[in-house]
């Protein structure tokens, strides 16, 4: 559920699911959700003797979840693990740890999903109290408190971290953090090029055109390799943006788009190539939030190129035009566009290699 971690929230993307769980008067409480591999709204059902009586199965191999708070004050209410994520077998007996539990939680996904249960804060006083004490800083799992917040940033630690034994990335190699490429407050790490503006407004960062429809990008100043890369964004439409990675010109990069093209029909999420036009396109507008947030979800491997819009896949290819550059954001220019505005709540980054970095 807390990206900084990586695979709550990463493969979370990476699933579509919905999940509800409501508690009844006398204090009991039944979940029910569905299965990431059957579609949005499928109950899962748990057979009564199958259920287990706490998490010490998923503790075999996430230890650091035993003295975890959120963990713990669940189990104690008789919510586990597997009401949660699924009965998860095929997980449990991967010993590769290859295979994901049936249901993870994108980041969007996750105030919904304790609101079923948590209809409020207990005490709105001490809520009031912690946000102003802790406003604009880092807590101690990384997460910055502002405004756009969710219940996993202040509640406890609730992650699969680099440290813990046996967890392993898909190469075999230990999971590395991930790195906030946004720091909510500045530009810190960024460069722009081109006429478009940028700026960082209400913690959010936010990009539009500048002078006589002028566009432009903003460029991390570091160049990234092989990793995942998620991004939580909305826009003001008519809009053509996008999601640049391993940019190393505008000859030779690639784009998680932003638009809404006509010819041929296609909507965010498609990959775009420098050169070579769209390698995957998303034809499913119904995909996108054209009001609200959206998440986008890029994952590098080599020549291996994948991209998820709101936990749909919409790209699945091999490509070898880049190996490697930067991460960025666009502004497309022309007065067509002239009202696009791109706002960037969270820009997450976790190498898959130690050579991540170029």
């Amino acid at each position: 559920m807390y990206s900084k971690t990586g695979v709550i929230l990463a493969f979370g993307l990476f699933l579509s699911m919905t999940v509800m769980c409501t508690q009844s008067k006398d204090g009991t409480t039944a979940t029910g959700g569905a299965d990431a591999r059957s579609g949005p709204g499928t109950e899962i059902a748990i057979p009564a003797a199958a259920r287990p009586v706490d998490n010490r199965l998923c503790l075999v191999c996430h230890k650091v979840l035993t003295d975890e708070p959120i963990s713990l004050v669940h189990e104690k209410k008789k919510v586990l693990c597997i009401d949660c994520h699924g009965p998860s077998t095929l997980h449990m007996e991967d010993e590769m740890q290859m295979t994901k539990p049936d249901i993870l939680f994108g980041r969007n996904e996750v105030q919904p999903f304790c609101r079923g249960c948590h209809e409020r804060h207990q005490d709105p006083k001490k809520v009031e109290e912690f946000r102003k004490e802790w406003w604009g800083r880092d807590r101690p799992n990384g997460r910055v408190v502002n405004n756009a917040s969710i219940c996993t940033d202040c509640h406890g630690t609730h992650n699969i971290t680099e440290d813990e034994p046996g967890e392993r990335g898909i190469s075999g190699s230990r999971q590395a953090a991930w790195i906030p490429l946004f720091n909510g407050k500045d530009l810190t790490g960024w460069e722009p090029a081109g006429n478009a503006k940028w700026a960082v407004e209400n913690g959010t960062l936010v990009g539009t055109q500048g002078d006589d429809y002028a566009p432009g990008d903003l460029l991390t100043d570091k160049s990234y390799k092989d990793f995942l890369l998620t991004v939580t964004y909305r826009v003001e439409w008519p809009c053509n943006s996008g999601v640049w990675f391993r940019y190393q010109s505008a000859e030779k990069a690639y784009q998680a788009d932003i638009l809404e093209y006509k010819n041929p029909e296609c909507y965010s999420g498609t990959l775009y190539c420098s050169g070579k036009m769209f390698l995957a396109m998303n034809t499913d507008k119904d995909l996108v939030d054209r009001d609200g947030w959206n998440t986008i979800s890029v994952r590098a491997d080599g020549d291996h190129l994948q991209v998820w819009l709101n936990a749909r896949q919409v790209a699945d290819v091999h490509d070898d035009t880049s190996d490697s550059g930067r991460i960025g954001f666009q502004v497309h220019p022309g007065q067509v566009f002239g009202p696009m505005k791109i706002v960037v709540r969270e820009a997450m980054l976790q190498p898959l290699t130690p050579s991540y970095q170029r």
